[in-house]
């Protein structure tokens, strides 16, 4: 029994010892969600303490002795409406009918046929490819999308959940795929159905300054390697995802997160598996991702920000944004983003010296913009004007050499030196001169260079 539960479609923790459940501005919201028994509305806060596997997740609220309570509910799935019945039948049968298109064996439950271990379509591939769509369009409890996985699992099928919601359960509890369907006219009016999400793509980005974002292993400043990056795959239609599944031009890859919590599941090309896990053996769920540093108090707050549960609650499940796969795979960069530079009294960080020289070019490149813009007499009278892409070109560039300065300002070697007037000038003069080479300074007669 318990007092507290979050309420999805609100995104809101309610207090049910509470009168107006700890929220005034919704005053009839018991009467609502009592009245009105929707089994996906509310959810356990503590449901991933345990990685999603034991708890159930969906509550419900009950009354004893006339004070509510939340209680979870069975592990189970609510009946389909006629609408998500006609749009599940509408599925399997596309499913079925491209797969046999393709030559493949396609195996389908007979009519009326229920119960645990059904399957609604079954896809012998080439190989040992054998998949198991799972069409889910109701809600479910996690609890049961893990079962239904595990036993999948255990007949040799690789599971396939196919869902039509951002926010569906099965999404990242086992292999998945989301389409944009909402009727059973959005399946036989169309040529093909365009995969909104669940397939990725291994992209390696570059962790320099040109890029915006701090390098994800050290937290501040830039590596100037590679890092993993998976991106969603755009332009994939399911016929595509169908015949490559069974073909084994996509296979499935889980990846756990950083916090420990559950993690992602994705289909990727076997090139990208392979080129990502480097050997490794793939990570079952439960996994922790090994990391290469012990993370910083600042880190670890960051990360119970980013990945609580209430922010796993209230963001979607399938937000499409890439994941960040770093501390699995990374490139190294060059030895002048992590060599340091002496000059004098200072020894300053390498990649510091590059952001130096990054934001030098951006000056000089947005100076080059200015240069070729029609001159203020000339605009004033009227024999040219500026358009809007040159506009946007000089603004592009001033905002890149506004975001280097601040980030070569709130650089954290900032924060170990004393005089930072004269560690300026010892920055300027490394970013100056020849990246091969280390400096000092002698009192009385300047900098000196000495080959490194």
């Amino acid at each position: 029994m318990t007092y507290s539960v979050w309420h999805r479609g609100l995104g809101i923790t309610l207090d049910l010892t509470e009168a107006d459940l700890g929220h005034p501005e919704y005053p009839r919201l018991l009467d609502e969600i009592y009245g009105n028994y929707q089994p996906d509305l509310l959810y356990c806060l503590e449901a991933h303490e345990d990685e999603g596997f034991i708890c159930p997740g969906f509550m419900t609220i009950r009354k004893v002795n006339g004070r509510p309570h939340a209680m979870h509910v069975a592990k189970g799935e609510r009946p389909e409406t006629k609408a998500e019945s006609d749009l599940h039948k509408a599925l399997g049968e596309y499913t079925a009918e491209v797969a046999s298109g393709e030559g493949f064996r396609v195996t389908r439950p007979a009519a009326g046929e229920q119960g645990k271990g059904r399957v609604d379509v079954t896809v012998e591939g080439a190989d040992s490819h054998r998949l198991a769509y799972e069409i889910q369009l109701a809600a479910i409890a996690g609890g049961s999308v893990d079962d239904r996985t595990r036993m999948t699992r255990r007949a040799g099928l690789t599971p396939l959940w196919l869902v039509n919601n951002e926010n569906a359960i099965p999404i990242d509890r086992a292999p998945w795929a989301r389409l944009n369907v909402q009727s059973w006219r959005d399946v036989s009016d169309r040529a093909a159905l365009p995969v909104r999400g669940g397939i990725k793509q291994l992209h390696m980005s570059r962790c320099d300054w040109s890029n915006p974002v701090p390098c994800p292993q050290q937290g501040a400043g830039r590596c100037g390697g590679r890092h993993a990056l998976w991106e969603p795959v755009r332009g994939l239609y399911y016929e595509d995802v169908i015949r490559r599944t069974a073909t084994g031009e996509l296979v499935s890859l889980y990846l756990p997160r950083p916090s420990g919590r559950r993690g992602w599941h994705m289909w990727v090309t076997p090139n990208d598996k392979e080129e990502f896990l480097e050997g490794r053996p793939e990570p079952v769920p439960g996994m922790v991702v090994p990391t290469a540093r012990p993370a910083t108090g600042a880190e670890r707050r960051g990360e119970e920000a980013a990945w609580g549960v209430r922010a796993e609650l209230t963001g979607a499940l399938d937000d499409e944004r890439p994941i960040d796969a770093s501390l699995w795979h990374t490139e190294p960069g060059p030895s002048e983003f992590s060599r340091p530079f002496v000059v004098g009294e200072f020894v300053i960080p390498g990649d510091l010296v590059a952001a130096r020289r990054t934001f030098t070019r951006a000056l000089e490149h947005a100076a080059d913009i200015a240069a070729h813009l029609p001159s203020g007499a000339d605009i004033a009278a009227g024999r040219a004007e500026i358009t809007g892409e040159q506009r946007e070109r000089l603004a592009d560039a001033r905002e890149r050499c506004r975001r280097l300065a601040e980030e070569m300002h709130t650089h954290p070697w900032w924060e170990t030196i004393g005089d930072r007037h004269a560690a300026r000038d010892a920055l300027t003069y490394a970013a100056t001169h020849d990246s091969a080479s280390s400096w000092t300074v002698r009192p009385g007669v300047g900098p000196v260079v000495y080959g490194s």
